[in-house]
Formats: C-alpha cells, structure tokens, sequence
C-alpha cells in the first residue's frame, strides 16, 4: 500500500488515520486514540518532523505532497527490497538503464528516476543524511546514489518528497527526495526467512533477517543481521529470449520472411572461410564462401550451436540459393538478463541519555555484497592468411572465427563479471533542548563506498599464438602463411588450454564523504495568529571518489595487451569542500493560512558559478476542518557531477556520417545522406576517433519547480488529494553527440545545409558554431578520400533544458468494519502532461511526452484484516510508451525496409532497380499497450510468535514485448514474469 499522508484535525479524520495508519508512516508515533467517555472531541497530534521541512509540526501534511511507504506494506505488497518497492511509486514516472543493457554502470547499481528527471537528480538520504555516491559513473558519465544496498530489515518507512527541496536539503533535489527512515526503537527480536523463485525457472532468492534491540535506564540499541541472495536470470532460462531469431516477425527482411524463423542472418559461432572466393547469393549478396564444419562439430556444444547452411532468396526475381555451412551461435544463451547478487550486511543503532534534555546516538551500517552478471561471450577472429595445405596443397586464403563455449572457459562462473562491494556508513551525534523552546542536534558522519569488479579477459598476443601458431613465411601474393590446427577451432577446448591466453581482470572504485551539521529548531515567538517556527542548519562536507581500472586493460588496441568486452575502462577521480547554511519559519498568517518560507546558501569548490542560493514558499490555507488547500514554489541546484568534471581524457573510435561531404557532393534534401553516398561518393568517416574527459569549471544545473493542490477528508472514512506540479530545469550537463557536432559543422560551415533540406528553426549561433568548430579536428585525407582523419571532441558543457509538468491524484477509503473483517483501499495516479526538452539553447522546446516511457503511472491497492489473517493485492500500471520503431518506416508486404522518408506520414521505395520502386508505406508512429502486473500476498498468525505469509509477484505471468524490435534485448519489458516466496516469522523475547 502506497499513500500519502492526509491532514486529520477532526475526531473522524482521525479514525481514519487510525484505519489507515497514516500516523505510523507519517509521524512515527500512536495514532491519537479517545479515552473512554470521550466526547468526540479532535485531540492534536503531538509535533513531529515529516521530509521536507526541519520544523516540527502537528499536522503530517504541509505545503508539497509527501508519499510515504511503511515497511510492513513492503512487505505485504510482495518486494524483497527498498528498490523494488521505490520502482512502483508513481512518481517513479522515468526509466533507467536496464540491468542488460550495454555499458551498464555496474552489476549493482540501481537507481531511481523520479519525475523522469535523470538519476542523479533525485537526493537520497538515510534518516535525513547525505548518503556516498556509488563510486561508478552512470553510464559512464555520471555520479548517482545507489538504492540497491538498504537492508530492508530495518526500515521503518520511506518518505518521497517529489519537486524541488534545495532549499532545505542542498543539491541534487530537483526531482525530488527519498528519505529511508531506520528502526531507532525495537521490542524483543524477530527472525524473518523467505524463500522464492520464479515460476519460469530461475531468479531463486533467499532472505533471512534477525533484528532486534535491548533497552536499559539510559541506554537502548537496535541491531539488523540481514543475508540476501538472489539469483541472477539467463537468457537461457527464457526460451523466447536466447536466439536471433526471436526477434518480431515485423522487424524481418525479406530473406527472413521468405524462409521463416528469421535465421537468414545469425551470428556465427564457428566458422572457416575463404576470403577472395565469391558465392553471389541472392538476397544475401557477396558472400565469402564458407568451409563446412567436420560432421557432428555443432552438436559437440550442446545448445549453444547449431548447424546453419546459408540461403538465399532475390526478392525482384524470385531465384534461390544454397551458400555454405557454419555453427551459428546461440549468442544471448548465456546473457543475464537480471543480475544477481549475495548480499551481507550488519546494522547498529544506539543512545544514551546524558540526562532528561540530551541524548547521544551513533550508527554504524556496513553492507557487503558480490554481484553477478554476464554479456556475450567472445573468442579469436584470425586475419586473413596464406594456408598451403589448402586445395589438396595448392593453398588458398583462409580465415576463421571460434567463440568460446563456457566450459570451454572453465564454467558458467568463469564468464561472470563480479563486483564485491562494500558500503560502510558511521555517524554519530547528540541532540538536546534548549529550554522548553528549541531542539538541537549536532551530527558527524563518515561513509564510504567500495567497488571491485573482476571480469574475464585475455591477452590477445598469446591468444593469436595458441590459434594461429608461427607464421610460416609470406605467400607470392603478399599473404602471411600459417597452418593452424583446426582442431583448435571445431572442437572443444580443455580449461588447461584456455588458460594459456585467458585471465581475470580487476578494476578498482571508491567513494566517500565525510560531513558535519548542526540544526536547530522551535517556536522563536508568539505571533498574531500563533507561534512563529524556526529550524537553522549549518553543514559542512568533503566529497571525493577515485577511479582506478585494471592497467593491463589500459591499451586495448595493442595486439599483444589485454582486452575485455566486458568492462568499461573509466579513469579519473578527485575530490571538492561542500560548505551551507539554510533558515527556515513556519509562520501563521491567520487562524486558516499558514506560510512556510526557507532559503539556503551552498558553496561547492571548483564551479564556476560560485555559490548556489535557493529558496522555497509554501502555503497551507485550511477553510475547513476537513480541507486543506496548499501550494508551494523553490528553486533548485545541482552541482556539476564529479565524473563530469574530474574524468581523465579516455577515447575509441566509431564511423559517423559525413555531412560536409554529404553537401559538398550533392546529398540533403529528400535524399538524406546515406552512407553509400551518391555517385559513388561516400558520405561516411570510418574510425573517427571520438574523445571524452571532464569539463573543470562547469556551472550549477538550475531548477524551479511549483506545487498546487488539495486534501480532503471528503466524507467519512474517505480522503481525497489531487496536485499539479511543474519543475522547470536550466543548464543541464550533457555530454555533446558526435553526431550532433558532425550535423552542426556542416550547417555553419556550408551555408545552412541540412541533411533533410528542412531549415531549422533555431540555427545555430555564430558562439556555438566557433564551439563546434573547436571540437572537430580534421587532417587532410589521400587521394581519393572525402573524410581523411577525423577526432571529435565530446566534453560535456552546460548545454540543455528540460520541463516537466503534471498531476498527481491519491485516493483512500476504510469500509465499515464487517462480520468477515476490516477492508481499505488505496489510489495513485500520476500524469506527466508535458515533457519539453532542448539540447542546445539555440534549439526549439519541444514537447516529447508522446515519445516517453511511460506517460501515466497507477498504483491501487486492498487491504483485509479479519481475526488472525491478513491479505493485499497490489496492481500497479505503466503506460507503454512508444515503441521503438518510432517515426521510422513500416515494411513493405515482403519485409523491405530500406524506404526513403517522403514526409511525416509516408515512406516510399526510391530504388530504380527495385521491384517495388514507387511503392511507398506508412510511418510509424505505434505505442505499446500499458504494463499491467499484480501483486498479493497472505498472511495467518499461527500463534503470538509464529507467523507464516506467502507471496506472488506478477500474479498473471505478464511480459510485455515491444512488436517493432529487431533486437531482443529491448523487446521484453521484464522478462521475469511470475515469482513465488514463503515467509515465517519468529517473534521472541
């Protein structure tokens, strides 16, 4: 159950926030209870600090809406973690990087998009502290908090203050911020054990928790054991999910289509071939022709290979073919498609009263955890080379390509990235009264984030010495010579021959912070319409983090290095003072209207902004008891990443489309610029060298952002709350596309040229054009080549915009309690209404909403109670988004796709030599259905210490696959489907 808090100042608000338990996750403390002979008469709740604000206050709801997640209904809605919980809310609205997704940050790294705002600009605190950045870069680019690595043992609640809130918690919070409030007070000891699977197979999991506390005159501590093992989930374990060809039938070329099941094009496994020797196959083109693999050879490796004879079919005359024979790899067999991980962590919390007005506290939470991952595998592709043994002794030229089986590696572990991460968080402080007027507390604290990733690699000189041996001299035509031994390449390695070339990588990342605050807080004074509140906070803080990858993986283009498909090599590190002060009054303006008014100054080093100064408004106008209208307004900022500004120069090498050449040789207009050029001039730059580093010197990101909405106690047992929210951010830091820059050259440089022909509608300014024209390095080219040599520069600047705009709607109702017991439903609806964005600010702002995953997000729930048992269902929907073939082309009837854009709506064959030329087809502009998944559990009290609960997750099995996909690893939403847990649970003294 997800909800969020209502204003209760009646005797009927207050059973309903009794019923609901709203007290509990707002205000940590007993719901107000009647004595007996009451006379119905409200009863104020005692002051309590809810996120976003410092002040204490009677009322849970303020001026901006907080949602709020306790961790029993966690548990009851069926997550095993904080993230997964955090994943449903509906201000989550913004997708991440996929678990499976090339480039991924790290095996563990989960964060969470709020406001469809970017990661990193949600703040995560723990129990209202900073927490350290996960050490590795966001898509290696950015820092970001990792919401993977909270033991949910020892969660109370987590409250979710969506919008901008810089000025009372600093940068970072311009999405929003998720405030994980730990168990500070336990009675007795519980022991929890969970186990579950997916009922497709794979992704097993076990949770086992033991946490408690102990108490004296002066002195209580609380403690959290908690152990968490998931698997990880194999493509191999989803039969829909680990060939080529699952890929849709309307993504299939016409090869595909004649022959079915896609296999016109796998990927090659094993394969022997003689370069030079052409086989014209129709449909297929120039294909090398192919030696057949010995009899039996695919079959050797179980799965993983099979045997694949090449066919070929011309779709202008119908002719057909037979090429030659090859093992195609089963390449995403042994893919993860979920990553895995054994996690270990230990949590203390204690006090001490120095007496009746102070207290001491400290923690210390330390997280351990080894996760688990795998991409594709890879193997050895020889050059072309001289074989004289060839033609029964005549020779010929030969190449070949061996991917390597995992047994052939050692075993399924020998493929698996880990990453051993260890997270340590220590913080102390006292807290005190001054008077009867004014809490304090004086906090330090430490923590630190560690990850070690160790990934397969091999050296590729002592690789290419196993497969191709000594070279034997060079051949008349100019060729090298060598004669392999092509058992080496049909069958299976022995681990103890792999191990002459394959090896394990390691690299190496850190973060930490150290901080300190003193806050302040109470009633400064009387005012006309009630008493003026207060809070004062002044922090000081350091921050570093330092990047240190493997040095032999540090020159992958050296023939006889190391090389690994497997990690990011990611350099640079350093470290920057954070220094703040920031007020904040709660002031009655009337019996009715209260304002709330904060304002905060930060100082971060190396920005070339200076210091950030931020504020916020708010009102709360209350014309019933039963009704709360309210609004708020803040700016916010971010302080440039440290990964944009401290990353070390790093580059690789990629082909771009050329647009000056594209406009020096006739191309634009309705032609585009293909990369085959027109009149045989090519439009392309092979291996242009791409460079990235940080930017020193960046400026802060900006945000506004504003809230308006209500809460209403509409009738009895019913709350009703509705909110528009518009968060408006200046300055975003971005790397600069290649592409982009590419595009940009050729406009300044060649009159406005456009690859389309179109004019655009911001062109760029003669300041950016010099910025492009910094960025580009050109040299001349031989005869004959258009591009010659070409590095681009990609450091990221300040350059974009982004607004967002939408409503939030909650609903809550308790039914009468009945003879089969108590029920209560909850609602959440969000809506993201616009989503305008701009890279450059010369560009147009344009409203991408309908090209945004999702767009509308529910989360509803039902609760039962009813003597010992208890159950929750759970249903939470994402609108679909676009589909991934957005804007592009629809096949033609037999699958062509390689159609020219007429307009926005119509595409058309321009090929002359084509048997469709003139036929044209429509532009796609499809949306996928809405994800749907629901959740329940059950739970039964067997005894006061025994309880026992059962969980499903995804009750209906529901995956959801994008239809315009040609790849697999995009086309299925989540490839989980339906999970399965038990619980017991032990209570004892």
């Amino acid at each position: 159950m997800i909800r969020s808090c209502t204003h209760h100042r009646t005797a009927l608000a207050a059973a309903l926030a009794l019923a609901l338990g709203a007290p509990f996750v707002a205000g940590a403390q007993d719901a107000p209870k009647e004595k007996a002979g009451s006379t119905g008469q409200a009863k104020d709740l005692d002051a309590i600090t809810v996120t976003g604000s410092r002040i204490k206050r009677s009322e849970v709801e303020g001026p901006a809406p907080v949602t709020v997640i306790t961790a029993e209904q966690m548990k009851k809605e069926g997550f095993a973690t904080v993230y997964d919980a955090l994943l449903t809310i509906t201000e989550a609205i913004g997708s991440v990087q996929n678990d499976y997704d090339w480039g991924q940050s790290s095996v563990n790294a989960s964060p969470l998009n709020l406001r469809n705002l970017g990661p990193g600009r949600s703040l995560l605190l723990i129990n209202g502290h900073r927490v350290a950045d996960y050490p590795m870069p966001y898509q290696g680019k950015s820092n970001f908090a990792n919401f993977n690595n909270i033991p949910t043992g020892i969660v109370e609640r987590i409250e979710v203050l969506t919008g901008s809130a810089s000025a009372i918690y600093g940068s970072d919070a311009m999405g929003g911020v998720v405030n994980v409030i730990l168990k500070d007070d336990m009675d007795g000891h519980t022991a929890r054990v969970r186990y579950g699977e997916a009922t497709r197979g794979g992704r097993e999991n076990t949770d086992i928790v033991l946490s408690g506390g102990f108490s004296g005159d002066r002195w209580s501590l609380v403690y959290n054991l908690q152990h968490f093992d998931r698997g990880e989930l194999l493509a191999g374990d989803r039969p829909f999910m680990d060939a080529e060809d699952d890929k849709d039938y309307r993504t299939w070329n016409p090869v595909e289509r004649h022959y079915g099941i896609g296999k016109a094009t796998p990927y090659p496994g094993l394969r022997l071939r003689e370069p030079g020797t052409i086989d014209n196959l129709p449909g297929v083109g120039s294909v090398t022709r192919l030696i057949a693999p010995p009899e039996g050879a695919c079959d050797q490796y179980g799965d993983l290979y099979y045997k694949f004879t090449y066919r070929g079919y011309d779709r202008n005359t119908g002719a057909e073919s037979t090429g030659g024979t090859m093992c195609a790899q089963r390449v995403f067999h042994n893919w993860a498609l979920r990553t895995g991980s054994e996690d270990n962590s230990g949590y203390l919390h204690g006090t001490f009263d120095f007496s009746d007005e102070t207290q001491g506290w400290a923690s210390l939470g330390v997280w351990d955890s080894t996760g688990r991952f795998n991409t594709f595998l890879d193997g050895f592709t020889s050059p072309n080379y001289w074989d004289p043994r060839a033609n029964n002794g005549a020779g010929a030229p030969r190449n070949f390509l061996k991917f390597l089986a995992p047994e052939e590696m050692g075993n399924h572990d020998a493929i698996l990235t880990l990453s051993k991460e260890r997270a340590i968080d220590f913080s102390a402080g006292v807290t005190g009264r001054i008077g009867d007027r004014f809490d304090w507390e004086a906090m330090v604290g430490r923590a630190t984030y560690e990850v070690r990733e160790n990934f397969p690699t091999y050296n590729q000189g002592k690789m290419f010495d196993f497969f191709m041996g000594a070279q034997q001299g060079t051949a008349t035509n100019g060729m090298p010579i060598y004669t392999p031994d092509y058992d080496k390449l049909w069958n299976p390695l022995s681990p103890d021959e792999t191990s002459a070339f394959l090896g394990r990588g390691n690299k190496k990342a850190r973060s930490w912070l150290n901080q300190a605050s003193f806050t302040i807080s109470g009633d400064l004074f009387e005012g006309w319409a009630g008493p003026i509140g207060f809070a004062g906070v002044v922090e000081a803080a350091r921050q570093g983090y330092k990047l240190t990858p493997d040095p032999k993986t540090l020159n992958p283009d050296d023939p006889d290095g190391w090389y690994t498909p497997f990690g990011n090599i990611e350099q640079g590190g350093g470290s920057r003072n954070r220094y703040a002060a920031g007020v904040e009054f709660n002031v009655p303006l009337m019996e009715t209207l209260t304002a709330n008014v904060a304002g905060r100054y930060d100082k971060y080093d190396a920005v070339r902004s200076g210091a950030a100064t931020t504020y916020q408004l708010g009102l709360e106008w209350r014309p019933l008891d039963t009704l709360l209208v309210r609004g708020s307004y803040g700016t916010a900022f971010r302080a440039p990443d440290m990964h944009y500004v401290y990353a070390l120069p790093s580059s690789g090498v990629s082909d771009f489309t050329d647009y000056v050449a594209c406009a020096d040789n006739g191309g634009g207009g309705g032609y585009g610029c293909p990369w085959d050029g027109r009149n045989n001039v090519p439009f392309k730059i092979e291996d242009a060298r791409v460079n990235r580093g940080g930017t020193p010197g960046l400026k802060y990101e900006e945000g506004k952002s504003y809230t308006v909405g209500f809460v209403w106690d509409a009738f009895s047992n019913f709350s009703l709350s509705a909110d528009y929210w518009d968060i408006r951010i200046d300055n975003l830091i971005d790397d600069i596309g290649a592409d982009d820059l590419l595009k940009a050259e050729a406009y300044c440089t060649r009159s406005g040229f456009t690859p389309d022909g179109a004019p655009l509608a911001s062109p760029p300014s003669s300041q950016w054009c010099s910025e492009v024209a910094s960025r580009i390095h050109r040299t001349p080219g031989t005869a004959g080549s258009v591009a010659g040599s070409v590095t681009i520069d990609i450091n990221p600047i300040n350059r974009a915009e982004t607004q967002v705009a939408g409503v939030d709607l909650s609903a809550r109702y308790r039914l009468p309690d009945t003879a089969i017991g108590s029920w209560s439903f909850n609602l959440g609806y969000t809506n993201m209404l616009t989503y305008k964005q701009r890279g450059l600010s010369t560009e147009p702002l344009v409203n991408t909403r309908k090209e945004q995953n999702p767009r509308t997000k529910i989360t509803a729930s039902a609760n039962w109670t009813w003597e010992k048992w208890n159950a929750t269902l759970l249903v939470y929907q994402k609108s679909g988004g676009r589909e991934v073939g957005w804007g592009g082309c629809e096949p033609l009837a037999d699958g062509y796709t390689s159609l020219t854009y007429v307009d926005d709506a119509t595409c058309r064959d321009e090929d002359p030599t084509s048997v469709t030329y003139g036929q044209t087809s429509k532009r796609h502009y499809g949306h996928r259905e809405p994800r749907r998944y629901f959740n329940g559990s059950v739970g039964y009290q067997i005894t006061d210490a025994w309880k026992v609960n059962l969980y499903v997750s995804n009750i209906f099995d529901k995956i959801y696959r994008d239809k315009w996909h040609g790849d697999f690893a995009y086309s299925v939403d989540d490839p989980i489907g339906r999970e399965v847990a038990a619980e017991v649970i032990y209570k004892f003294r």
